[in-house]
């Protein structure tokens, strides 16, 4: 699922590419003039102003050597007392993943800084970014200006609720999840642990956010938190993590499966994936490893999903059981959601039988359960049909919905609803790009399917600089502007006020409900009547034995 963003790449991608080359080209000659330089504790910084924001890029919050924690730069001083942010930092290395990645070095670990044009009285909430692409691709400039563009976002947020906008790099794949004995030993008295390093890189950006971001006009006693996909897990997980307490007060998740324990490893598979890159490298020891080029590297990792270490020390407990056991951050309020088709069977599918419908479960069900849930869904008597309530495609991903998205959210919900004397920060959202934006075609031909990653441009007032086939194959008109800016209104009123702006239901697992936006609809919520016992059983029979805790 982490990798969805990478997978379901389509016949439009180079469209996108070449659109997205000329959008940057604009956005830099159109736009972007430099402006007077900012005074902050760390020297002036010279940044560059667009239509709408000043933007501060590139400024880097930490260094790290390979396998090392990273070394905060919160304090540091710029070179000559001043620094030009004018442009994006480095990517962090990754495997190819169909993506427009910019220059890639594994000196990374760079935030970006969009400011109001009009300094506020007050300080404003601070919204901090954390992109997706399986804890092993992505990057904060990816794409610019049609992905994760902090300027859209404050154009079009509300004139009242002025904010500042933070995107992060962090290390990924390889270079964020190595783990071998060598490792924990090198830090044994500070850090007996390995691992985790992109992790460890996000609580290095949040504390530069703290020590620094007021000197941009930001309240660093207010900081949000959202991300998407693997960025959405993350935001999840940085509460169960050490050293994580006080440095953020919001969360929005945006299609993150915390909560389900096949996206965390634990120490023993961790070091024998490390083990065996080591031997794909023919390196014995950790300074061959830490020699060889980056690239080796990377092939040697290959295209997998990173997965998050449960390692007993900086990432104690799985997050459900952090919970439970009273080691999550507590008061943090949270909206955790995701979107209606996710996984779009459907459409990559839609003759699918009932013997395909299990085969199809057998790459996302573990094959001592994969009956139980056959049954439990009765896959045995849906329908290829299109027409029919049983429609097999239509089954699977409901399943898959359930397994990976709505129970989750429940179990996190339920967990700190009980253990935070029943919570009332805690909201729960289903997005819907279809019907309305897009022409009324059906799901088959792939139009306005509301599939992983497909809320990016309603959150970040991008969906102007779309055009009609692009990866969702729709026409963005005013009224879809306007469905978007709503979306950002909703997100700012959370940082701004801990909670959303329109009257979602609070989560209480006596009467679940979530919150279903849907363009050209009034938002509305809408009572949760599916059933989770099947996945909460399995949850704790895997979790039992994957992290003993």
């Amino acid at each position: 699922y982490y990798f969805a963003d990478i997978l379901r790449e389509d016949n439009n991608m180079v469209y996108l590419h070449v659109s997205i080359l000329l959008w940057f080209i604009y956005y830099l000659l159109i736009f972007e003039v430099p402006i007077d330089g900012l005074k902050t504790r760390n020297g002036v910084i010279n940044g560059r102003k667009t239509q709408y924001s000043n933007e501060y890029l590139g400024i880097q919050y930490a260094k790290a050597g390979r396998w090392k924690l990273p070394v905060d730069r919160s304090s540091r001083k710029f070179s000559n007392r001043a620094f030009n942010a004018k442009s994006f930092g480095p990517c962090c290395p990754q495997v190819p993943a169909g993506i427009l990645i910019p220059i890639q070095d594994e000196q990374c670990l760079y935030l970006n800084v969009f400011t109001p044009l009009k300094k506020s009285k007050h300080l404003v909430p601070v919204l901090v970014f954390i992109h997706g692409g399986g804890l092993a691709s992505g990057c904060s400039s990816q794409g610019i200006p049609l992905l994760y563009n902090g300027t859209n976002m404050i154009a079009n947020s509300p004139h009242q609720e002025p904010v500042i906008i933070v995107t992060i790099n962090y290390r990924l794949g390889v270079l964020g999840a190595m783990y071998s004995d060598e490792l924990v030993k090198e830090n044994k008295s500070k850090w007996p642990t390995a691992g985790n390093y992109f992790y460890l890189d996000m609580l290095s950006a949040l504390r530069w956010i703290k020590k620094n971001i007021r000197d941009y006009g930001g309240n660093n006693k207010n900081v949000l938190l959202f991300g998407e996909s693997s960025g959405g897990l993350a935001v999840v997980d940085l509460g169960a993590l050490k050293g994580s307490n006080g440095l953020y007060h919001h969360v929005i998740s945006q299609s993150g499966d915390a909560g389900n324990y096949l996206f965390y490893t634990n120490v023993t598979d961790a070091l024998a994936l490390s083990n065996q890159i080591s031997q794909q490298l023919n390196c014995s020891n950790l300074k061959c490893l830490r020699h060889v080029p980056i690239q080796n590297l990377i092939n040697a990792y290959g295209p997998r999903v990173t997965s998050p270490i449960i390692d007993g020390y900086f990432f104690p407990f799985y997050p459900p059981l952090a919970i439970k056991h009273g080691k999550y951050n507590a008061n943090i309020s949270m909206i955790l959601g995701n979107n209606e088709y996710e996984d779009a069977v459907c459409f990559e599918s839609p003759n699918m039988n009932s013997t395909d419908a299990i085969s199809y479960l057998s790459t996302n069900i573990e094959p001592e359960w994969l009956t139980i849930v056959a049954k439990h869904y009765q896959l045995e008597k849906c329908s290829s049909n299109k027409n029919s309530p049983n429609r097999c495609c239509n089954i699977v991903r409901l399943l898959l919905m359930d397994k990976f998205y709505n129970c989750p959210v429940q179990r996190i919900y339920n967990g700190l609803y009980i253990k935070n004397k029943h919570n009332r920060k805690l909201f729960w959202y289903h997005l819907n790009c279809n019907p309305g934006i897009c022409p009324k075609l059906s799901v088959e031909e792939g139009r306005g399917v509301c599939v992983h990653i497909a809320e990016l441009p309603y959150v970040f007032g991008t969906v102007s600089a779309y055009k009609s086939n692009t990866l969702l194959n729709c026409s963005w008109d005013k009224p879809t502007t306007k469905f978007s800016n709503e979306i950002i209104a909703n997100w700012i009123h959370m940082a701004t006020n801990g909670r959303p702006l329109k009257k979602w239901s609070v989560y209480n697992p006596m009467n679940p409900k979530y919150f279903q936006i849907t363009p050209y609809r009034h938002f509305s919520s809408v009572q949760w009547k599916r059933n989770c016992s099947l996945f909460d059983t399995i949850e704790q029979e895997e979790t039992s034995l994957i992290f003993k805790q």
